[in-house]
């Protein structure tokens, strides 16, 4: 049962691999634009590309799925200013969003890294799961160490998974398993799967062991971590207070963790 279930884990509406759409509409003040698309999951990651010829384009915003009208077929997306490869030695263009540029959503959809709490449970996943690239996490335990950062936040998957072109990321709590954007940590999918979790293994498994510290580096993020579940079970519920479905399995949990219903913007 636990195989059949993994197997139907890659998004569905992502069986050709990213998406590649024309802006169709724009707000006055440019923060928003729609696309078409028969399906897609609201904080879907991408950017937005101005193709000046056919051998020359840039890009020229960043972009998530905001909102995504069922009945129409359409998307909305908020745009923000792009860094992904902030170079300061080279210079910035200045260029605006417009109607027809190409929005390429769910890049490296192909890529995945996964936070599991043991190797056992990291080998049975990433063992069923086909259709997608996995990223050992040991390149992200030593991003980690490389920054001083023990404890992974958004900033530093987010960080990471620009870094390797990592589009999806995967994180196994309490007998479930998330299915998220990498950038947005929106949550796209949720797998109820018991497995046998086996020895813990802190922040995450990987052959790293021991992730370095720093007396300069400050914050929640350069202590070590402590708890496995209470941690990434507040990061699912932080960046993700409208889904019905992480509500729905909150909801349901039998430990102290469900006391984080509380900080769902969700009406029953």
């Amino acid at each position: 049962m636990t195989r059949i279930l993994l197997l139907f884990l890659f998004p569905l509406f992502l069986s050709a691999g990213s998406l590649h759409l024309p802006v169709q509409t724009l707000s006055k003040d440019k923060s928003e634009a729609t696309v078409e698309v028969q399906q897609i999951s609201k904080g879907v990651h991408g950017f937005v590309v101005r193709h000046f010829t056919k051998d020359h384009s840039v890009i020229i915003a960043d972009a998530y799925v905001s909102d995504f009208d069922t009945t129409n077929k359409v998307a909305t997306l908020h745009l923000s200013k792009y860094d992904g490869l902030k170079q300061n030695s080279l210079p910035n263009g200045n260029w605006e969003v417009q109607v027809g540029d190409e929005v390429i959503l769910a890049f490296g959809y192909s890529r995945a890294l996964l936070i599991a709490p043991s190797e056992s449970i990291y080998h049975i996943i990433t063992k069923n799961i086909h259709g997608v690239e996995w990223i050992h996490p040991d390149s992200f335990a030593t991003y980690l160490s490389y920054n001083a950062h023990p404890t992974p936040f958004q900033e530093d998957i987010s960080g990471y998974c620009n870094l390797a072109e990592i589009g999806l990321l995967y994180t196994y709590v309490e007998g479930a398993l998330f299915t998220q954007d990498c950038q947005t940590l929106a949550v796209i999918q949720v797998t109820p799967v018991e497995l046998k979790q086996g020895e813990l293994k802190l922040p995450f498994y990987s052959r790293v062991e021991e992730i370095s510290t720093s007396w300069w580096v400050w914050g929640a993020a350069s202590r070590p971590l402590e708890e496995y579940t209470p941690h990434y079970t507040e990061l699912l519920v932080k960046y993700n207070p409208t889904s019905k479905s992480l509500y729905n399995y909150i909801k349901n949990l039998k430990t102290p963790e469900q006391e984080l219903i509380s900080q769902f913007d969700i009406e029953e």
